[in-house]
């Protein structure tokens, strides 16, 4: 690191008188910097008004049809004997279920060996019939004629049942061999036919019936291979867990619209919108001006939350839902009538916001416009990211260009400084000199 001390000559602080010369000449820059840092400030403010966008489109997307915007739910009377759940498009109104019985599936166990891997069996098939489908036979050679040869041939057959082996515990033949059913309710067949081995063919035993599910609905009867039952009412989902046991018992099920569900998905919607309205008008001021790239979206969808859908929907415009525009241009909801509207007119709610008959709705509406404004490659916002972005780095290299100028200046006024200074110091010698002479002049004159 090189220390330069100036004005030696002079007397001058010329690292000082250098130093302002060059904050004067960086006035340039300063402003350049300023310039990219409001442009770095509009890019991070385009890039959140982005995610503002895509929220409310997502938002949106929410209301655009009856399936997403309806949420229905269904109460169990007691979750002793099933659990339920409802969809959209669940059928709303009480009911009555017995569970007559589970579905479970059928379950053959062999007699105890004393070793799983000894090939000891026999060669020869292991015939296997599932339902009323036909026999599957599953061939048994010398190189898996062990207990668990045997279980890894069923299983790699495909035939409808699954074999494990199980430790009953027996000190001398604990290992026993498992088939269980693939399907609840269907029977199994299962025999073997080894010869040459030391142990005995496998012999199986039921030890678990296959039974199919079986519900009554209102005293109709309704069989199922799985526990979990759907469509014996539209759109609800049945769990069983537990069998009723006696046929005139029953536990009530209801299926209601979830009016604070749907009343949530409204609400949430508003939010998301009064969060893009808010952050907008924010950005309004003097330094930001009334940019375009914000502007056009908000008074776009402004335009779309305050004119009607037309048609023939019983709610035409979000004012019959209880929404008003304050003054700063977002939406306030009033609950009571939301609710009302949602309770008393659900399919006016749904036709406003999913549209139909040719209409499109408010949701619909705002997806579709969303899309286009925050299309990644075409909309609005990634043009004028684009230009703010191509801004930053064509200030970025005035910057650099400048700084190499000023850098050049500062070697300039150096070397200015220095010649001076070497001028200085030779004028002082020569002075210093031609004193000295005239010094001695008067002293010879002085001797006569």
């Amino acid at each position: 690191m090189s220390i330069q001390i100036g004005g030696l000559a002079t007397g001058l602080d010329t690292n000082s008188l250098i130093k302002q010369l060059l904050q004067a000449e960086r006035k340039p820059i300063e402003r350049l910097e300023r310039d990219r840092n409001f442009l770095r400030t509009r890019l991070t403010a385009f890039t959140d008004f982005d995610k503002k966008l895509k929220d409310l489109q997502a938002k949106a997307e929410g209301l655009e049809s009856a399936g997403k915007l309806v949420v229905n739910k269904a109460t169990a009377a007691s979750e002793e004997f099933f659990k339920v759940s409802a969809s959209a498009t669940a059928m709303q109104g009480s009911y009555n279920i017995n569970v007559v019985s589970l579905a479970q599936r059928e379950k053959e166990v062999s007699q105890g060996f004393a070793d799983v891997n000894a090939k000891e069996f026999g060669t020869g098939s292991i015939s296997a019939q599932v339902g009323g489908g036909d026999a599957v036979q599953i061939d048994i050679g010398e190189s898996n004629n062990s207990l668990g040869g045997i279980r890894d041939a069923i299983n790699a057959a495909g035939a409808g049942i699954k074999a494990a082996i199980i430790n009953d515990g027996d000190a001398d033949n604990p290992y026993r061999l498992v088939i269980t059913a693939d399907d609840a309710g269907t029977p199994v067949e299962i025999s073997a036919s080894l010869s040459g081995g030391s142990y005995a063919n496998p012999l199986f035993t039921q030890t678990q019936e296959g039974t199919r599910a079986h519900i009554q609905v209102d005293g109709i009867d309704i069989y199922r291979t799985s526990n979990t039952i759907t469509e014996a009412i539209p759109g609800v989902t049945i769990d069983l867990l537990k069998e009723h046991g006696d046929p005139a018992e029953s536990t009530g099920l209801q299926v209601d619209l979830d009016v604070d569900a749907v009343e949530k998905k409204v609400r949430e919607f508003v939010t998301a919108y009064n969060d893009m309205v808010s952050f907008v008008s924010k950005q309004n001021d003097a330094s930001w001006g009334r940019d375009a790239g914000l502007q056009a979206p908000r008074r776009n969808l402004q335009m779309m939350v305050g004119t009607a859908i037309g048609g023939d929907n019983s709610i035409q415009a979000l004012t019959q839902l209880g929404m008003e525009t304050q003054r700063d241009g977002t939406l306030k909801v009033d609950g009571t009538k939301l609710k009302d509207a949602i309770r008393n007119d659900l399919d006016g709610v749904i036709g406003l916001f999913a549209g139909g008959n040719g209409v499109e709705g408010i949701a619909a509406k705002f997806k579709t416009y969303l899309k286009g404004t925050t299309d990644s490659t075409n909309g609005i916002l990634a043009s004028r990211k684009q230009a703010t972005d191509s801004g930053m780095r064509r200030i970025a290299t005035q910057i650099e260009r400048q700084e190499m100028r000023l850098e050049q200046r500062e070697k300039t006024l150096r070397a200015q400084f220095s010649a001076m200074e070497e001028l200085v110091s030779a004028m002082s010698a020569t002075g210093n000199y031609l004193t000295q002479q005239m010094s001695m002049l008067s002293s010879l004159g002085g001797r006569k």
